[in-house]
């Protein structure tokens, strides 16, 4: 998420809702249908083999909620989870407390900004940036330093795995019209809700206010309004491999989704798999 989110942002209170774990709680048919439509299905798996052929420890950037956290320290992978938002980390806490103290344990949740990542560990074998964590921060030049920043973290030889939307299949110029979800479920409480979301026409600098509302339907009838908002930046092929260069990193694949597809302008990921130079 943005760093200037606020904790109160409706796409941090209905996030798990709009992005569903198929491994932390009770996996549902249509959460792996969401997934798919976000071109999101098979993104944890990719990780966890990442970090399987890698060893640990883990660095994950962008940890959010849990949802690859979780399924990375279920593994028995020391997992240093950083995420920028205080209210996603008290998410991920409050599901850590659910899990096995094992599990718990290997879990370092930290409050950082990305672009000036400062971790008393420099030896990683593996960092993930996953689900357009760098897009969320929008700006090339600050997206530079954070490339630059888990490379210093990383052991020589380490690996990078990053994912992030095609921008060749997304719209740029501004919507006139909401684009809703399909009906999910909202993860405090059980009650349908509808994300609508708009985005505005792509600036100068390559980024995109996207924006909206939530309509959850209450129990008594009454449907309930939250507004939401964040920018992010859309980051094209070739863009992508050059600041993996300057950054220190040698592409050893880019993929157009989690199954290993050859990219093509078609493809909705960006789906890579780097080595920092030794």
């Amino acid at each position: 998420m943005n760093k200037d989110v606020p904790d109160d942002d409706a796409s941090i209170v209905y996030y798990d809702g709009d992005y569903p774990s198929l491994e932390i709680g009770e996996a549902r048919a249509e959460h792996a249908a969401t997934l798919a439509r976000l071109g999101m299905l098979g993104d944890v798996p990719f990780y966890k083999e990442r970090a399987a052929e890698t060893g640990g420890p883990v660095l994950e950037i962008g940890c959010g909620t849990g949802r690859l956290t979780i399924p990375l320290a279920r593994a028995g992978h020391e997992v240093w989870a950083v995420d920028v938002s205080a209210a996603m980390l008290d998410q991920l806490r409050a599901k850590l407390a659910r899990e096995a103290p094992e599990v718990q344990a290997r879990v370092h949740p930290v409050r950082q900004d990305a672009t000036a990542l400062d971790l008393p560990v420099r030896n990683f074998r593996l960092a993930a940036i996953p689900f357009n964590v760098l897009m969320l921060i929008p700006e090339l030049a600050a997206e530079r330093r954070a490339l630059a920043a888990v490379a210093a973290h990383l052991a020589p030889g380490g690996t990078l795995a990053l994912d992030v939307m095609n921008p060749l299949t997304l719209p740029m110029d501004a919507e006139t019209k909401p684009s809703p979800s399909e009906p999910r479920r909202s993860p405090r409480n059980g009650n349908s809700y509808i994300r609508n979301t708009m985005a505005s026409r792509l600036d100068e600098g390559q980024c995109q206010r996207i924006h909206g509302w939530y309509d959850e339907l209450l129990p008594d009838g009454k449907i309930a309004v939250t507004e939401y908002a964040f920018t992010w930046r859309m980051i094209f092929r070739y863009e992508l491999e050059l600041m993996l260069e300057a950054a220190g990193f040698a592409i050893e694949r880019l993929a157009g989704d989690f199954d290993d597809a050859a990219w093509t302008v078609d493809s909705r990921r960006m789906v890579v798999t780097a080595r920092r130079a030794s």
